[in-house]
């Protein structure tokens, strides 16, 4: 990628979904944004299994920043995670966890993170008949670029996870965003 990012880039960058033919540039990426190495097993699911949106933001053919969520069931989320909806709310609801979201650095400040969150918010609102009711997401505790982008987008802190990473053999703390 060029390190001089025209200041037009949002309006050029296209979204489409992951595919196979993604998985060494994906890897690469993750390798890059995420401190988390991540099981090639992986890296397959996120490309081919329909239960993930998994979606690409593209610039001039490459990929520039990508979004990577599951919708799933309330009662299907971890033990931590199990309280982020009160239990009023009907066995059928559902939540969207965000796994991954990442944006080139020479991108970033360009609104592509938002098009991407907006696209799941979409997608969501499209497809889960307004069963879905929450989007989460862990973060490291220190990672203060992506809280900080998480929280200008109406995301609260709701768990604080001590010692919920293991970063090359060192645990580190985490947070649940909702």
């Amino acid at each position: 990628m060029s390190d001089v990012v025209p200041p037009t880039a949002l309006s050029e960058v296209q979204l489409r979904f992951l595919c196979h033919d993604d998985i060494e540039n994906v890897k690469l990426l993750c390798g890059d944004w995420f401190p988390i190495e991540y099981p090639d097993s992986w890296y397959q699911d996120i490309t081919s299994n329909k239960k993930f949106f998994s979606l690409a933001a593209t610039f001039r053919g490459g990929i520039v920043g990508m979004i990577v969520a599951e919708i799933k069931g309330r009662t299907k989320v971890h033990k931590e995670d199990g309280d982020i909806l009160a239990s009023s709310f009907p066995v059928d609801t559902q939540v969207a966890y965000i796994l991954s979201l990442g944006v080139v650095k020479e991108f970033r400040k360009h609104g592509i993170g938002s098009l991407l969150l907006d696209s799941l918010k979409e997608h969501i609102s499209t497809t889960a008949q307004d069963h879905c009711k929450a989007i989460y997401l862990h973060v490291l505790t220190t990672n203060n670029t992506a809280i900080h982008f998480y929280e200008n987008r109406d995301f609260r802190q709701h768990h604080y996870l001590p010692y919920y990473y293991s970063i090359r053999g060192v645990l580190k703390d985490g947070f649940t965003y909702v």
